[in-house]
């Protein structure tokens, strides 16, 4: 173990105050907007109840925008980390997975605290030089202190200002497995810088390097890079719009296994895997990924949903 990831891993453990995010349905919209995704249910109240819901469908990974913020002024990376860990001089870092847990739907009007813990850190050697990799956890709650989703940021670090050499390239398979069910695709595009900062305003995390390119750039990077978050919020949309909003999305495991670069056009695809339905509670898995306009899958992971009554 180096002394630099000696350093780090001492502070495994930290916890940030909470951090308090009013929901309203601006907010809800503006996320869904940032999404390119045209669908009323996060727009329109009367589409809403046609479907059978009280209020505006919730985003499955939504839980705040920057005007949300309570106690926090929008624009500070402490949305993004309150505990910066110390990283080597020179170095950056970018999100490599998120996993998502559900417990009950964001709601319009309702507050949320989050709380961060540093959970994890390891080094490994890449192609591209050393590598860090580390993870945090973040624990949303009601105001009623009942847990509403955990989500598990996954990044990795690098030192900056080197030539960035890509992933190998893997293609989707039009071929599903026997008795496999596939789920309507969404697909968004070009996904300017424009939907990029939209996105960041949409989720209060702001890093520089998904709308600044001479920023980008600076770091060896080709040009700004669509987060990574914003492909799990477009499997999110997907899953969610095939087993019926609300409450239906139960997890979102994924890892981001290839950078996508501003302007590209992506499309959020997954089946339901054969033989997989779970009895105890009725929940369906998933095989979920990203896909950009040249086919290369640059998500990937799964999801669980809980499918409406004779569905499945």
């Amino acid at each position: 173990m180096t002394e630099q990831l000696e350093r780090i891993r001492a502070v495994i453990g930290m916890e940030s105050p909470p951090i308090e995010y009013v929901i309203d349905r601006g907010g809800i919209g503006f996320f869904a907007a940032s999404l390119m995704d045209p669908d009323p249910v996060y727009r329109d109240i009367n589409a809403a109840h046609a479907i059978g819901l009280n209020d505006l469908a919730s985003p499955p990974v939504f839980f705040g925008d920057a005007t949300g913020l309570r106690n926090v002024v929008a624009g500070e990376r402490l949305t993004m980390f309150w505990n910066d860990i110390p990283l080597p001089k020179g170095w950056f870092s970018m999100a490599s997975g998120d996993s998502f847990e559900f417990f009950e739907p964001v709601r319009p009007g309702m507050s949320v605290y989050a709380i961060e813990r540093f959970v994890d850190a390891y080094e490994r050697s890449g192609r591209n030089g050393p590598l860090i990799f580390f993870s945090y956890e973040k624990l949303f709650r009601s105001s009623a202190g009942n847990p509403v989703l955990r989500r598990l940021i996954h990044c990795v670090a690098r030192p900056g200002t080197r030539t960035t050499r890509h992933a190998p390239v893997r293609r989707a398979s039009d071929t599903l497995p026997e008795g496999a069910i596939r789920l309507p695709p969404l697909t968004v595009g070009p996904v300017s810088v424009r939907y990029l900062a939209m996105f960041a305003t949409a989720t209060a995390e702001y890093v520089d390097i998904h709308y600044d390119a001479d920023y980008a750039r600076s770091l060896g990077l080709d040009g700004p890079i669509v987060q990574g978050l914003y492909k799990t919020a477009l499997i999110g949309q997907m899953v969610a719009a095939f087993s019926g909003y609300a409450g239906s999305v139960r997890s979102l495991d994924v890892q981001h296994r290839r950078m996508d670069l501003a302007d590209c056009t992506l499309t959020a695809c997954g089946y339901i895997m054969p033989g997989t339905q779970m009895v105890t509670d009725g929940d369906v898995a998933c095989r979920v990924w990203v896909e950009n306009q040249h086919g290369a899958v640059t998500t990937e992971g799964t999801a669980r949903l809980r499918l409406p009554e004779g569905s499945h």
